[in-house]
């Protein structure tokens, strides 16, 4: 049975006794005398303590029916910024969902980049192997390069020597030039202090002169075989530059050259003559020395 159920039972017990009948007026009396005795033992001041603690008491429902008013629009209030969270919060899941998304795809394009980073690096390694092969290949060139380079300056070197030898060969040449050039001039002073013949006419005479000097001298190269010539110079140009065959070409051209304008220099004096023989006697097929002798030796001269 249930609490309320057994409550009724009593209650029915109760009032089906005469007792409990009985004690309903002397119930009612006692309550009468209570009131009398409250109503009696009550004085003003009471009262006024009574109606004073009321208003507090009434006063303090206010503020706390104010306070429960606060505490309402608050919780309104809580209540609108909650339904704005969870809002917020929905957004932010979604927000959260599309950025797991985006995540997802990154990973996934990270990941095939990754893979082809990894096939261009392996692309890579294997064109630094073929780098590094063909710099092992260029240094191998470069050393053989410096082999021919250092090869070349100590023939320079040799040239240099050559033509430093020559050089001071050209100053005694020069120095022997100048003596015949003093000695020419003596020569001719005393030619000019000597009287021609009377009977003579120095205009007519002078072209004889000339005529004569002019087809007694010739040029000493012309006399060279060109065949000779070219094969010699071909010869020496091999001998000299040795699997360089840039510098044989180069070689050939330049003696080719000065070869060519040494037959075409006009040998109309004694003097050129003799430079050209000794140009020649010194120097034989190395027609660039001969040219350089030879031009240094008519400059010496004519000054």
């Amino acid at each position: 049975m249930s609490r309320q159920q057994e409550q009724k039972g009593f209650f029915k017990t109760l009032f089906s006794k005469w007792w409990a009948w009985a004690l309903v007026p002397v119930a009612c009396i006692a309550l009468i005398f209570t009131a009398a005795i409250i109503s009696f033992g009550l004085t003003p001041e009471s009262v006024k303590e009574v109606r004073s603690q009321k208003l507090e008491v009434q006063e303090k429902l206010d503020k706390s029916e104010a306070r429960l008013e606060k505490v309402e629009s608050s919780l309104e209030q809580t209540k609108s910024a909650l339904k704005d969270a969870q809002a917020k919060l929905a957004d932010s899941e979604g927000k959260v969902k599309k950025a797991e998304s985006a995540s997802n795809d990154k990973k996934e394009a990270s990941k095939k980049d990754s893979e082809a980073l990894e096939s261009k690096l392996a692309k890579s390694e294997s064109s630094l192997k073929e780098t590094k092969g063909d710099l092992k290949e260029t240094k191998d060139k470069l050393n053989s390069a410096n082999a021919k380079v250092t090869e070349l300056t100590k023939q320079l070197k040799e040239a240099n020597d050559q033509v430093a030898k020559a050089k001071d060969e050209v100053k005694t040449a020069n120095a022997k030039a100048e003596e015949a050039k003093a000695e020419t001039e003596k020569a001719l002073a005393k030619a000019k202090e000597t009287p021609a013949p009377a009977k003579e006419e120095p205009v007519k005479e002078e072209p004889k002169k000339e005529t004569a000097s002019s087809g007694s001298f010739h040029n000493p190269v012309l006399d060279l075989n060109p065949t000779n010539v070219a094969s010699t110079i071909k010869s020496n140009a091999e001998q000299r530059w040795k699997d360089d065959y840039q510098m044989q070409d180069y070689e050939v051209q330049q003696q080719t050259s000065a070869y060519n304008q040494l037959k075409n220099v006009a040998v109309d004096s004694e003097v050129k003559q003799t430079q050209m023989e000794n140009a020649l006697s010194r120097w034989g097929y190395d027609f660039e020395m001969v040219q350089y002798e030879y031009n240094e030796q008519m400059n010496a001269y004519n000054n």
